[in-house]
């Protein structure tokens, strides 16, 4: 651990999020981590451009003395260090991720992902040899690009020079919008995009959004398409429990659930009415997944 920066989280967050707060030094950047509860831990990885006030709902609806959920913010996200936008790879994140996981001194972990948490999450726990005891997988990519893929229209435009740096940097794309790539109406509310604003408020700290779609691959000699083949080639092999809670609205990802479901033919599909963010939209079904996965005793309080 090192040392506390909870004078750089404003009371009006801190009052949202009563959980335990630390910064770990994952290799010359620090991570903000959030836990929640004792025991078994379980780690909740969020994706682009978010941070871990994206399971804000889901640890609401949790509570038990059985295991400790475990939230971190990706470098370059919520309230661990910013990095510029050359730092940002599959590779340095995964890294990031590994020396984040070394600091869990469990073997056996629960993961539950989405977005760009899937192959971040996934990529660390891998390298830092923790084994996966539960497996909950929302609206992310976990399966590598094969020949003749074409990109989405999202990452398509994040390729763009020029454009792309002023829409994701000056105008704040895709945070201003969030509610675009919902179905639930409602599910961000201005003190809700407060809060997913907040970290990335000033432009130097916000290059991490567009670093990510960068991260996509467009083509198969992207610098992330080995490590994505790593990761599908170990998630062939993985054999234990695992949901999929799925928002089918996904305006960006819906034609990857299919292809999760052939990954993992062992889960259970959740099928849901979100959009791309099933925490904020449909935490409910989360938490149930959450619950039936990890066999949560009834000390387990609704939402």
């Amino acid at each position: 651990m090192i040392q506390n920066n909870l004078q750089n989280i404003p009371d009006w967050l801190l009052e949202q999020l009563p959980y335990h707060h630390s910064w770990i030094d994952v290799g010359g950047k620090s991570m903000h981590v959030m836990e929640k509860g004792s025991g078994k831990p379980i780690v909740f990885v969020h994706g682009n451009p978010m941070w871990g006030y994206l399971y804000k709902k889901v640890l609401d609806g949790l509570d038990s003395n059985q295991f400790r959920f475990i939230v971190p913010d990706l470098i370059g996200f919520g309230f661990s260090d910013k990095a510029k936008l050359n730092e940002h790879s599959l590779e340095s994140h995964s890294q990031w991720m590994a020396n984040f996981f070394s600091t869990i001194e469990e073997e056996k972990i629960g993961m539950v992902v989405h977005d760009w948490g899937g192959m971040i999450g996934i990529a660390g726990a891998m390298k830092a040899g923790k084994k996966i005891d539960g497996l909950i997988v929302m609206n992310t990519a976990i399966t590598a690009p094969k020949d003749g893929f074409k990109p989405t229209w999202f990452h398509s435009l994040s390729q763009i020079p020029i454009v792309s740096d002023f829409l994701f940097r000056v105008l704040n794309f895709p945070l201003s919008t969030l509610h675009r790539f919902a179905n639930v109406p409602g599910s961000f509310s201005k003190d809700i995009m407060k809060a997913y604003k907040y970290p990335l408020r000033k432009l130097k700290d916000n290059c991490g959004p567009l670093a990510l779609a960068r991260m996509v691959p467009n083509n198969m000699n992207h610098p992330s398409v080995p490590i994505e083949k790593e990761i599908e080639e170990f998630l062939q092999k993985y054999d234990g429990p695992a949901q999929i809670v799925w928002g089918m609205n996904d305006p960006v990802m819906w034609k990857l659930r299919r292809r999760t479901s052939r990954l993992l033919p062992q889960a259970k599909v959740i099928k849901t009415k979100a959009g791309h963010f099933v925490q904020e939209e449909t935490p409910e079904k989360v938490i149930e997944s959450i619950k039936e996965i990890f066999k949560l005793r009834s000390d387990t309080k609704k939402l």
